[in-house]
């Protein structure tokens, strides 16, 4: 009998497990794949996804430091540098491993099989693998939007809730790299629908890609080689597609003994696409609410803690998302006049400033009624 069984080993699972052994449960991780993997990602590490670590990642790991934005919006491009880091760029297999080991040397356990099925029981959870059944007091589904095991407690997402994403890695010299963007990152708003497409500068590679909504994007792959041909890369990369759900929408993350955290919770950012922060959070707080469980409702006190501390950025992540997507000539008209509007932005990353103090400087700016939360 284990005190908590983690599927997934990405950042929410990893970070839930090794919170929970260091509180001292016996703790398994489940991991359908076999590490390292990988994993179709940008690899930007924000500032206040670090800040959640409480871990100095090693130089081998961090393969560029970000302190600014170059971006694209219609007919408008805008540099903005600030002198302090927002973001780190990373290579998700290498990233991912290396949390997996630190939750390994806390003490939790490791498997890599795929979790099929589980049942509730009025003390405990069953999971089961194709070769063993496994019991926990408490169960973390960690395993992505994807994976059916959340439907159980989530239901279904739907196609206008879920974005599509295709990536390549394009090897470059690093000069080269320096040269072109040094330590921007390249996003291109208006390539793809509801979304934007990006170019990030790694150690010895680009990453590139794009991103919108699942419900509006047609012919993604049309519109990835026409992105990368427009951008000086040769268009016949190897593509890699995944899935992402937007956040910002209240939906059941907890039920009984099983709880949902990072993207199998719909914690993501709905603007930027970026889930590591939430995952990383969500996955702490999942397991801190075990391991200090006494007599409350598990479940109740952590939608209600995910609610209280990530709901408001996700909900004002989902309104911007959908202001400037339905009104891009309201935005661009705003960028064009009011040079800080993305100079505040780039702060939210580095955690210096919050969705809803951007939200609330930007609305007076902005055509009446255009910035609203229903």
């Amino acid at each position: 009998m284990y005190d908590l069984v983690v599927v997934g080993a990405g950042p929410a699972g990893s970070n839930a497990a090794r919170t929970a052994a260091g509180m001292g449960m016996k703790v398994l991780v489940l991991e359908k794949k076999v590490f390292p993997r990988y994993k179709a990602c940008g690899g930007a590490l924000t500032e206040r996804a670090a800040s959640c670590l409480g871990l100095r990642l090693p130089e081998s790991i961090c393969e560029r430091t970000i302190t600014g934005a170059r971006i694209h919006f219609r007919d408008l491009v805008q540099d903005k540098s600030k002198g302090y880091r927002l973001t780190t760029l990373v290579t998700r297999s290498a990233f991912d491993q290396f949390l997996l080991r630190k939750a390994e040397e806390a003490g939790a356990g490791i498997s890599f099989s795929r979790a099929l099925s589980y049942s509730e029981r009025e003390d405990h959870v069953s999971v089961r693998t194709r070769d063993q059944i496994y019991r926990s007091r408490f169960l973390v589904i960690a395993s992505g939007c994807q994976d059916a095991l959340k439907e159980g407690i989530s239901g279904k997402v739907s196609r206008d809730d879920i974005g599509i994403c295709l990536v390549t890695e394009i090897e470059a010299d690093d000069r080269e790299i320096e040269s072109r963007l040094g330590s921007l990152l390249d996003i291109h708003f208006g390539i793809a629908s509801g979304g934007y497409g990006w170019i990030f500068p790694h150690r010895g590679y680009y990453s590139v890609g794009i991103g919108g909504l699942a419900s509006q994007l047609r012919h993604p792959r049309q519109i990835m080689r026409r992105f990368l041909l427009e951008n000086g890369f040769e268009p016949d990369q190897l593509l890699h597609g995944h899935t992402i759900p937007m956040g910002g929408r209240k939906r059941r993350i907890a039920q009984g003994r099983v709880l949902l955290t990072g993207d199998a919770a719909s914690l993501v950012d709905a603007f930027t696409g970026e889930g590591i922060y939430y995952a990383l959070r969500s996955g702490r707080m999942a397991a801190e609410a075990i391991g200090e469980e006494e007599e409350r409702d598990v479940a109740r006190f952590y939608e209600m803690r995910c609610n209280r501390e990530l709901g408001e950025e996700l909900r004002y992540a989902l309104l911007i998302s959908r202001a400037m997507h339905s009104h891009p000539k309201a935005f661009s008209w705003v960028l064009e006049r009011h040079n800080e509007a993305l100079d505040r932005y780039i702060e939210i990353p580095a955690a210096r400033r919050s969705y809803k103090e951007f939200v609330r400087w930007l609305a007076p700016r902005l055509p009446l009624g255009l910035l609203s939360m229903h």
